[in-house]
């Protein structure tokens, strides 16, 4: 295995993936981005504070945000049944519309990026990683309706992949697609890579089942990762980092929040206020995960950072 302690994409490359969902670009000194940066500070600032306060009330999703208590996996279940239902694939010809932005930080650069954008970018950071791993399985735990399978299924087609994931809905779409022919034209346009292989996605096996108690035996898979699904699993974290160590037979990747991506005062209260993952991954070691690389010099929303963590089992 060549050796993996860093990642050395060309940032060429890495902008060329992610022009197409560019909307702006300029500095936090510029007028306009830098009132949109002040308001999600003061948004983020007040919202944290109504947590700590109201943090013992419930949280449905018929109560307005400020009313809502702490996030629970009832939530999750709910908000996440009709995303998976309901939302498209990535489209940067699409009308823009404002809940599906994200101002971004890359360097010294300021970026609003479309919904994808990121996503975009890291998967192709992750297949950078796979490729030098070349796993002989894959699992994804929160696989959501499939969309980070079909894609690295067109880049790796010979790698049997599989993927769970919590809600119904989640699954039931990641299936129907697979019955679809042909591989759909949105999803070869998000591929950040030349898609050679029209066939592989449909291998791909998808199926329900909790993170915490993963339907899978000890060391089933050489590779076991996820992609932004732990954020949202805050409340049971410690279950489910343990279950994707247990299945794991080699190593695991996490493209999550963890504790040290998010050390500014923007970052700590959009986490507080969302209640969201906010493990240290040095503490991976109490669940028998060395970490072998982290890497966050790509992309980053102004409210959520997310590093790639690689660590071996």
């Amino acid at each position: 295995m060549p050796e993996l302690n860093t990642l050395t994409l060309d940032r060429a490359v890495v902008s060329t993936i992610l022009d197409p969902y560019v909307i702006q670009r300029g500095t936090p000194q510029d007028p306009q981005l830098s009132v949109e940066i002040q308001k999600l500070r003061n948004r983020w600032k007040k919202r944290r504070w109504q947590r700590r306060l109201l943090g013992w009330l419930p949280h449905g999703r018929s109560l307005p945000p400020m009313l809502r208590g702490a996030r629970n996996q009832e939530y999750v279940f709910e908000s996440y049944s009709t995303t998976w239902e309901t939302q498209g694939w990535p489209n940067p010809e699409e009308p823009i519309q404002p809940k599906q932005t994200s101002l971004v930080e890359w360097g010294h650069e300021i970026i609003k990026v479309r919904r994808g954008g990121l996503s975009r970018v890291h998967l192709y950071y992750m297949a950078d990683v796979i490729g030098a791993l070349q796993p002989r399985s894959i699992l994804e735990v929160g696989c959501g309706n499939g969309l980070n399978l079909f894609v690295l299924a067109s880049k790796f087609p010979d790698i049997p992949m599989h993927g769970v994931e919590l809600t119904e809905k989640g699954v039931a779409t990641a299936k129907s697609v697979q019955q679809s022919q042909p591989f759909p034209e949105a999803l070869v346009k998000f591929c950040p890579w030349e898609v050679g292989n029209l066939e592989a996605w449909r291998k791909i096996e998808f199926r329900q089942g909790d993170a915490r108690a993963l339907p899978f035996p000890d060391s089933s898979f050489d590779l076991v990762f996820t992609r932004l699904a732990l954020e949202q699993m805050e409340t049971l974290r410690d279950e489910a980092v343990s279950e994707i160590s247990r299945v794991s037979k080699k190593h695991v990747m996490f493209l999550e929040p963890f504790f040290e991506f998010n050390q500014d005062d923007l970052r700590r209260n959009y986490v507080g206020a969302k209640d969201y993952f906010s493990l240290p991954h040095a503490e991976l070691k109490k669940f028998g995960i060395q970490v072998l690389m982290t890497y966050k010099d790509f992309p980053q929303k102004l409210t959520l950072g997310a590093g790639l963590v690689l660590g071996k089992v």
